[in-house]
């Protein structure tokens, strides 16, 4: 029998170990390591933005879902967004991840929320794998891609740049924005 419970700081070892092999599967075990004990005891202790559920079978953990409290004018307000969700192998196709799902449902009705999404990985490995089969099957639609800009150290690059007189933007729109404006210029 599966059984769900909320995650706790205390549960931040496991967390870390489980989200360390999802990140190994997704980059095809190219990705060592994980994410941080201590990014993740972090994390858990946002309570009011960071939300998961692990899944046991007796006292073996087996599986996690992580979310995120958003909100935005398209979703009318707060929604929810699933940022992992891992099963162990052994446990896979035995209704672990329906449960994690439905545990995030049920937090998502209570909450309020209007929608809860996920991120899908790379369209081509998203396609073939049996993971969109189970969002479709949990009643969740396909919405188009999702796209990122990685943001850590932008700072100083952007710092950089700015330095050299560059930009981040398109050029055609950087020249548009450095044109001067004569709107306001008197003609002798």
């Amino acid at each position: 029998m599966v059984t769900t419970r909320e995650v706790s700081i205390d549960d931040a070892a496991t967390v870390t170990h489980m989200v360390a092999a999802l990140l190994a599967e997704l980059e095809g075990g190219q990705k060592q390591g994980g994410p941080d004990t201590q990014l993740v005891v972090d994390l858990l202790a946002m309570k009011e933005r960071v939300y998961g559920f692990l899944a046991f079978t007796e006292a073996r953990p087996v599986g996690l879902i992580m979310l995120s409290e958003s909100a935005a004018l398209f979703a009318g307000g707060a929604y929810g967004i699933i940022t992992e969700l891992y099963v162990v192998p052994d446990q896979r196709s035995s209704g672990v991840a329906m449960r994690l799902i439905e545990a995030a449902v049920g937090l998502g009705t209570a909450k309020g929320w209007g929608q809860l999404e996920v991120v899908a990985p790379r369209q081509l490995v998203w396609s073939r794998s049996p993971n969109l089969a189970l969002y479709v099957k949990a009643g969740f639609a396909e919405m188009g891609p999702r796209l990122k800009l990685q943001l850590d150290g932008l700072a100083s690059q952007r710092a950089k740049r700015n330095t050299a007189g560059r930009s981040r933007l398109d050029p055609r729109r950087q020249s548009a924005l450095c044109r001067p404006d004569f709107s306001s210029a008197r003609l002798a």
